[in-house]
């Protein structure tokens, strides 16, 4: 593969050429003395940082609100965040031809909740701060930047490329000085290594979801969550006023709130195929719950009967809008 080593600064001028033209945004990060936070960037770049140590949101959710027909938009994001702009692509929620997708190699983030968190976006969480980082970084399934159209990759000599993987990803070197070189070098982020498979048992799930206050900050912080009338907005799931007065009368006492177990159970099947294991919902509850044990286990357990990875390809199909005969003949549980 050829690719391009960079300097300081040869990214965002590359970026800024796409600004220049004036019908183009960028989304990546923004570091000052306050921190590091998403941004879309239009005209300049200002304080631009590729890199980001701290997880508050997945992109993904931004582009989604962003997104509209016809928009030109280059993503500067980490890889878990372009993973979900590729599921979205598959479900219909963006459309990829004007937008360029570029993937950042992640050496793992602390919660955006955690106090005393150093603004220095190119902190390696995982490698010097293991036990501060989130669990979805210690076990994310891809890590590298080789999601998307290009990659920004660090080699062992700690040295920066920009590798492309589409046509695009080439259009988007094209604008990187230098010369194209072959890529030999060994790479600091190696591929990960497969998971055990997720188990659990229906008493361990009620302990730990018993302190859910149904806020549904997970649903409306996932990247992949998109429905516009999601089911437990009414009342067919989560009954209220006389509809749940009558079924208490008709079915006795329960627990306040009443649904959260089905409300999980439903979320997790909604988005098993889809998840990307970032831990946007995990980050979003009030309540410490342990979600992304549960969606990042159990969407990653499902994926793995269809081998399939969320976000690895454009090209694969959802396994769960595809018919195949016999493809499950071989499967293990």
């Amino acid at each position: 593969m050829v690719g391009k080593k960079i300097t300081n600064g040869q990214i965002e001028g590359a970026l800024n050429k796409l600004l220049s033209g004036g019908d183009c945004l960028v989304m990546g990060f923004e570091k000052d003395s306050a921190g590091i936070r998403h941004r879309v960037f239009k005209d300049s770049l200002g304080n631009m940082s590729i890199t980001n140590h701290i997880f508050a949101l997945n992109g993904g959710l931004y582009l989604r609100r962003l997104f509209s027909k016809g928009a030109r938009i280059a993503l500067v994001l980490r890889p878990c965040e372009i993973r979900s702009y590729v599921e979205l692509v598959k479900l219909s929620q963006v459309e990829p031809e004007n937008i360029i997708a570029v993937s950042v190699d992640c050496f793992g983030t602390i919660s955006s909740k955690v106090d005393g968190v150093p603004v220095d976006p190119d902190a390696d969480v995982l490698g010097k701060e293991p036990d501060r980082a989130r669990f979805a970084c210690a076990n994310c399934r891809e890590r590298r930047g080789v999601v998307g159209d290009a990659g920004v990759r660090l080699d062992v000599s700690g040295q920066y490329w920009v590798l492309p993987y589409t046509e695009k990803g080439g259009k988007f070197l094209s604008l990187i000085e230098g010369p194209e070189e072959d890529v030999t070098v060994k790479m600091a982020i190696p591929p990960s290594k497969s998971a055990a498979a997720f188990q659990t048992d229906m008493a361990e799930f009620a302990k730990d979801f018993s302190n859910c206050i149904m806020c549904m900050n997970c649903r409306d912080m996932c990247p992949v969550c998109y429905c516009v009338d999601c089911v437990f907005n009414g009342d067919e799931y989560l009954p209220k006023g006389d509809a749940l007065f009558n079924k208490i009368f008709r079915s006795g006492s329960t627990d306040m709130p009443s649904g959260k177990e089905l409300f999980h159970l439903i979320r997790m099947y909604h988005v098993s195929q889809t998840c990307v294991g970032c831990g946007a919902c995990e980050e979003a509850c009030p309540q410490g719950i342990p979600l992304t044990k549960y969606f990042k286990g159990i969407s990653e357990r499902l994926q793995g009967i269809f081998s399939y990875m969320s976000g690895r390809d454009p090209n694969e199909q959802i396994p769960m809008v595809t018919f195949l005969e016999d493809e499950l003949k071989n499967a293990e549980d």
